[in-house]
């Protein structure tokens, strides 16, 4: 009796002690940011905690001295004997005063004043910087100055940062090309980072490897259902991108809209805007909080950190201090994952059905590694992308079946690749509701079936 006493208590303490051990867990991410809240110089980077919004960890100061290495050579990267004039804008508050001439009063008033600043450019974050991407294979922190074409990272096992030299990062030609500006950056499940320009002209891909390679891979492209809502838009300049694992990308957009990339066919494909936000929360930096839970901060506001859901996109507050360090980018190494979560009950035993035939999914099926997505979902164009990821070469079929099980149509699919995007055109005759895709293989196994939602 005192035995089972014992164990008894012992896996109560196990269990209070695990409890508190999740409790505990922070939800991290790098953040470029200033050296107090609402500072607007983006020249330092801390490790920053998102729930309370408190610094973790310093990982760069701009007052330290540091003398960075070429990435290639290892050796100090070229100090700039004259430094590189870059434009400034300066506001100057003008005190009431009275006309000399007229004796008129005149009030106070602001006016914008231009002159040039002189600057470093071989000093770290020089020009401030708005992209970064976290690699934890190698523990590095790549990133790139927002007026200067190039790409650098911070070894954050030692703290030395270097350069790419002479390599150009896109085709940024100084601090006023706003719209060559990279201000969206990640690394995404391939081990690869992208960085995205504020035009969407230029996707570029940088290999992490030992031989790193730096491919401008283009312009992407607007999804033929989007409408006015375009990510070449000068209104989205800004913002920030995360990665799934399946290959695809999100930019967030500092106006706050959702496009959704697939590197292959560099199509974007508008999900929407974040609803749910304050009034003036630009939205310029996002990390992945688990799922498809997206956390987002604001260059600008220090009140709080949201969150939202890249399948509802309604944001919600997640910050618990009273004021949070606002920041230009955020990064850290969790990816989108739209995996089921084990106590998900079986398709077959959810209250509604999903197919009224004799062929029933069973859990087994529900864990293949072959995956489909379906987007935009809901559909009000009549067109959908699905993209199939994990499945092996060879000759499927997709069927649009109503959800008493009748087949509207049938479509033969040939997958040849192991990440592949097929445009769908739903049959005219498609009335409002819910339907479901149903992808079919040999011997009619049914390998995967999404709901889809037409508008």
């Amino acid at each position: 009796m005192k035995q089972k006493l014992l164990l008894t208590g012992m896996a109560a303490i196990f269990m209070i002690a695990a409890h508190a051990q999740k409790k505990a867990e922070r939800i991290t991410a790098y953040a470029i940011t200033s050296p107090e809240k609402g500072g607007s110089g983006w020249t330092e980077v801390k490790l920053i905690d998102l729930v309370t919004g408190e610094e973790v960890q310093s990982i760069y100061k701009s007052a330290s001295e540091t003398e960075p290495l070429n990435a290639r050579t290892k050796k100090p990267v070229q100090k700039h004997d004259q430094d590189a004039k870059i434009p400034k804008k300066r506001t100057i508050i003008l005190p009431a005063t009275t006309d000399p001439q007229t004796g008129a009063l005149i009030a106070e008033r602001k006016i914008e004043v231009y002159g040039t600043d002189m600057l470093r450019i071989d000093k770290p974050f020089a020009t401030s910087s708005a992209a970064c991407a976290y690699d934890k294979k190698h523990e590095r922190l790549y990133y790139t100055p927002m007026g200067i074409n190039q790409l650098r990272y911070i070894d954050l096992k030692t703290n030395i940062i270097y350069y790419f030299e002479d390599e150009p990062l896109g085709a940024l030609t100084g601090p006023g090309d706003v719209q060559n500006q990279v201000t969206r950056m990640v690394i995404a499940a391939d081990g690869n980072g992208y960085a995205l320009t504020n035009n969407g002209d230029h996707l570029i891909q940088f290999t992490t490897s030992k031989k790193a390679t730096i491919t401008d891979l283009g312009a992407l492209s607007d999804d033929a259902a989007n409408g006015a809502s375009s990510i070449h838009s000068r209104a989205g300049y800004g913002g920030d991108m995360v990665a799934d694992e399946s290959g695809n990308l999100y930019v967030i957009t500092a106006n706050r809209n959702v496009f959704k990339v697939n590197i292959e066919s560099r199509v974007a494909v508008f999900a929407g805007p974040i609803r749910g936000l304050p009034a003036g929360f630009t939205a310029n930096a996002a990390a992945v909080e688990k799922g498809t839970s997206i956390i987002v901060s604001s260059a600008t506001a220090t009140k709080a950190y949201y969150k939202f859901d890249l399948k509802e996109l309604q944001a919600e507050k997640i910050s618990t201090s009273a004021t949070v360090f606002n920041t230009s980018d955020l990064a850290n190494a969790t990816l989108v994952s739209e995996k089921k979560k084990d106590n998900v009950k079986p398709v077959e035993e959810n209250k509604q059905p999903i197919i009224a035939s004799t062929e029933k999914i069973t859990p087994a099926d529900a864990m293949a590694k072959e995956k489909i997505a379906i987007y935009p979902n809901p559909v009000s164009t009549g067109m959908v992308k699905v993209s199939f990821s994990g499945y092996s070469s060879g000759n499927y079929e997709l069927q649009l079946i109503e959800l008493s099980g009748k087949i509207i149509s049938t479509q033969a699919v040939l997958i040849n690749n192991k990440t592949q995007v097929l445009e769908y055109k739903l049959p005219a005759q498609v009335a409002k509701g819910t339907y479901l895709l149903k992808v079919v293989g040999s011997s009619n196994k049914v390998i995967n079936v999404e709901k889809i939602i037409v508008e």
